[in-house]
């Protein structure tokens, strides 16, 4: 959506804000939700700014609504400078705005130089979650709800196999991965909890981390493990040297990454089941690729050895209530970190 076709009282509003006319607008394009995204350059400066309505993308603005306010958390001193200036309603249309940098996206690509600089960021700006944020599971209970959710629907039948066309688990083991997996990942770092190549700015320096709609406190190992998927979807290799320097750097047992990848591989098959919501018609694509990506590398690491999850070792619960879930508790069509997420790409 480009700038003049926001509405004009709304344009007004936002100069109004920034307390000088618009003189450009630079839009970017991309990511999973409608709306305006771009830089407004005036005679005080440049500002980015992002705006969606109700009736142009409803999960998009809720999801606005909630950055909105894990900024005003983020906002507090000893957190992350996030570059939030102001935000606002105006009629159906919520507004947010940051500072301007000249910057362009990660490269979906991920070049080893630039994957290296991002996970040494990561590692090194961990800071405690505001306490005001919620945990992880407020976010991903879905995630570690679905491969139970898939084991209630009488209609999917397509449980990953093994290289000789045999289940590569019983479905109560996904279950159990779920349940560890959860377990490991709980803690009081903060977490963005969304890390792809278009939410986060390449500065040639210091990248920067934006779009935190779902920041919320838990493991900082889940960050690095959540980015490294999208590496090996979009490269089509697993990163193993990478995860082995993230697994190090966070003291996470190889057990608890590979559990992950089994939730991110149900919930992202789960995801890619349901019908496409409207304007993103490519979204269910996506999805069904990061499924693909997660299954084939648990599915690398399972056969690699070393890797105590076929017998359910010691570490590994011997039974666990997500057999007994039938479904996750709302059909999230619209409120998943992948659907809602929203590039900004402010150049």
């Amino acid at each position: 959506m480009e700038w003049r076709a926001l509405p004009v009282g709304l344009r007004q509003a936002v100069e109004e804000r920034i307390g000088s006319a618009v003189l450009r607008a630079d839009g970017t394009v991309g990511g999973f939700s409608a709306g305006f995204a771009g830089i407004l350059r005036t005679a005080r400066g440049s500002v980015f700014v992002k705006a969606t309505s109700e009736a142009v993308n409803s999960h998009g603005r809720a999801l606005y609504r909630q950055e909105w306010r894990a900024c005003r958390q983020l906002g507090q001193p000893d957190s992350v400078d996030i570059g939030f200036e102001w935000a606002f309603d105006w009629r159906d249309w919520t507004v947010l705005a940051f500072r301007a940098v000249d910057a362009g996206i990660c490269s979906p690509a991920w070049p080893a130089g630039q994957l290296k600089t991002v996970l040494h960021h990561l590692h090194t700006h961990r800071v405690p979650a505001p306490p005001g944020l919620p945990p992880l599971d407020t976010y991903f209970g879905e995630a570690f709800a679905a491969w139970s959710a898939l084991a209630a629907d009488p209609g999917f039948d397509t449980w990953p196999l093994d290289e000789e066309g045999n289940p590569l688990l019983p479905p109560r083991e996904w279950a159990d991965l779920a349940e560890r997996a959860r377990s490991a990942l709980a803690g009081s770092d903060l977490l963005h909890a969304d890390l792809r190549a278009d939410n986060i700015l390449w500065t040639g320096g210091a990248p920067i981390l934006i779009d935190w709609a779902y920041a919320c406190r838990g493991s900082a190992v889940f960050d690095p493990l959540y980015l490294l998927l999208e590496v090996a979807c979009n490269r089509g290799d697993p990163p193993e040297d990478a995860l082995r320097g993230v697994l190090e750097r966070y003291d996470c047992h190889p057990d608890d990454a590979t559990a992950l990848l089994a939730v991110f591989g149900g919930w992202f098959t789960w995801m890619s089941r349901m019908p496409p919501p409207p304007g993103l018609p490519t979204l269910r694509v996506f999805q069904r690729d990061m499924a693909d990506a997660a299954l084939s590398w648990f599915r690398h690491r399972l056969s690699g050895g070393g890797v105590a999850i076929r017998g359910r070792g010691p570490d590994l619960p011997g039974g666990s209530a997500a057999d007994d879930r039938t479904a996750p508790h709302t059909a999230r069509t619209a409120d998943t970190p992948t659907e809602q997420s929203n590039t900004e790409g402010r150049t």
